[in-house]
């Protein structure tokens, strides 16, 4: 009999795990896989404090990754750069080593045990709700475990979502690009690391260094472009790269690492995350376009949310359906505005920029004197901008 079961052990699970082991819960940590590799996945770290608290931050500051204090958009070839305002600085990770340093902090606390190569085929139900799992090993075969509630934290495919058949809050998948992403070596590195960011008028390219010398670079297209790439997606991958004029030249001597890979349908969503016995975190309760790159953050920092509150419970502080609705608010207040600047971004992709507004624009990039000209009014621009956005 545990306290928790977690089914999933990627950031999300291993993080709440992680919480739940601190506060001495007994906690179980299953996960249908060996070892943690490659998914899709922003690649983007923000939050700072989150990372001490899980401890891995020392790991993430020595792995060579490189800081990421600028951002740097480019709207076909007219620069836009400046230092990053919503967070001292950003880190782009690999998941197969972010997934692993939180595997290994929630293993080292006696609390937690984990489960890998472990496929749960089943939710046991008793009066109150769910109270446990049924589970094929790797041998072939099956063990029960019962807990006091199963949290599901196993992505955007959710098994657990799906069994309790948990509620859908809000959804879309209107304009939402499929995805195609690779790692990159030997691409020329900006002066200053940056996240940088290529819009079209049909695509968007994302690409940010990571550790090892490497580039995650992500192509974001619409689906029919999508599925004309599937019979040889590394080549139209590099093709689509080298016709970047701000980035094509940096990757001269650049070669992909490994394949590229991709998904073609993607879907928006926030659930309603409890029920009796259940509660849902990460990708399984909300999922956001990778286009956000708020995905890893929204994980962990849900995770600390869900710890929060089911210690509440625990104590005997708040019956289960206060803490949950308590966990459910805190989470929206944060992913619900996300969602809603996801769904106006991806929107933006597809509203192609008048041809005659071109060379204003460049008038606007490369004079000096009007470039001092919209900093002094930037504010007024700025309140403009917002105010027609919100109309």
């Amino acid at each position: 009999m545990y306290d928790f079961i977690i089914v999933g052990a990627r950031c999300a699970g291993a993080a709440t795990a992680y919480f739940l082991g601190q506060k001495g819960y007994r906690t179980l940590l299953i996960d249908r896989y060996a070892v943690p590799g490659p998914t899709l996945s922003t690649h983007i770290l923000g939050e700072t404090g989150i990372y001490e608290r899980l401890g891995i931050a020392r790991k993430m500051e020595t792995s060579g990754i490189p800081a990421l204090t600028r951002m740097r958009i480019d709207l076909e070839g007219r620069l836009f750069e400046s230092d990053i305002c919503v967070t001292p600085r950003a880190m782009g990770v690999r998941r197969e080593l972010l997934d692993r340093w939180l595997l290994d902090a929630a293993c080292g606390l006696p609390e937690v045990n984990v489960r890998l190569s472990t496929q749960v085929i089943d939710l046991l139900e008793g009066e109150d709700g769910v109270c446990g799992v049924r589970c094929k090993l790797s041998d072939g075969s099956v063990e029960m475990y019962k807990a006091r509630a199963v949290i599901g934290a196993d992505g955007r495919h959710s098994s657990v979502a799906r069994r309790v058949g948990a509620e859908t809050a809000m959804a879309s998948d209107e304009r939402h690009l499929g995805v195609y992403y690779a790692y990159v070596l030997h691409a020329d590195p900006l002066p200053i690391p940056a996240v940088e960011w290529y819009w079209s008028e049909t695509d968007i390219v994302l690409c940010n260094p990571i550790d090892g010398g490497r580039h995650c670079i992500a192509v974001m297209l619409p689906q029919e472009t999508f599925r004309s790439w599937s019979g040889d997606p590394a080549s139209k991958f590099v093709e689509r790269l080298s016709h970047i004029r701000t980035l094509g030249p940096r990757l001269r001597y650049a070669r992909l690492q490994g394949s590229v890979r991709g998904v073609e349908t993607l879907r928006s969503y926030v659930r309603k995350p409890y029920g009796p016995g259940w509660v849902l975190v990460g990708d399984a309760g909300a999922h956001l376009h990778p286009v956000s790159g708020v995905g890893i953050d929204n994980a962990v920092c849900s995770a600390e949310m869900l710890a929060e509150e089911l210690d509440a419970y625990m104590r005997g502080e708040r019956t289960w359906t206060e803490a949950m609705s308590a966990y459910a608010q805190r989470r929206d207040e944060r992913i619900v505005p996300q969602y809603e600047a996801c769904l106006k971004t991806l929107a933006r992709a597809g509203q192609p920029i008048p041809e005659a507004h071109w060379p204003t624009l460049d008038v606007l990039c490369t004079f000096p004197g009007l470039v001092k000209e919209l900093g002094g009014r930037a504010e007024r621009i700025y309140t403009l901008l917002t105010e027609e956005n919100e109309s």
